[in-house]
């Protein structure tokens, strides 16, 4: 494809979002340069996806946390504590590859959309990535983690 015709593809995709959908299910907002979509979406059904995304999340949690108690157990039993003179460097490692639970963010966020009064939310992209696709910034951390790398569904 060359440039002209990315460019044309990119222009029309780009005017299909400016058309004027519904002003009140979703909008285009641009700052410093950067074009952000919003969307409204059901209180209800954005309750729903958060709940799954959590219960999702917590299954993960307790499987790789699981594996780590089982390799801290395995360590503390092969440690002979009258031999030792310093901090073994295999507990070391274990602590900092420690699975961490983020399931209070989940519970936060659930807890603030259940008391809220509106039955729509209105979501900038970023937002809709953390919420709806279960996209967040510590998403990273996890998938960094020797344990949750054991669990998680390679791709």
């Amino acid at each position: 494809m060359c440039r002209e015709d990315l460019a044309l593809n990119i222009s029309s995709c780009f005017a299909t979002f400016t058309k004027p959908i519904n002003s009140k299910t979703m909008g285009l907002r641009r700052s410093n340069g950067r074009t952000s979509i919003e969307v409204t979406v059901k209180r209800t059904d954005l309750i729903k996806r958060l709940k799954r995304n959590r219960t999702k999340h917590q299954q993960e949690y307790e499987q790789a946390i699981t594996l780590w108690q089982e390799d801290l157990a395995k360590t503390i039993a092969s440690t002979d504590a009258a031999k030792i003179r310093q901090y073994p460097e295999n507990l070391s490692e274990l602590e900092e590859n420690c699975p961490v639970s983020f399931l209070d963010e989940y519970d936060d966020i659930i807890d603030m959309f259940e008391m809220g009064v509106n039955d729509e939310i209105l979501l900038d992209s970023e937002a809709f990535r953390n919420f709806c696709r279960d996209e967040w910034d510590w998403k990273s951390d996890i998938a960094g983690n020797k344990y949750y790398k054991t669990i998680l569904p390679k791709g």
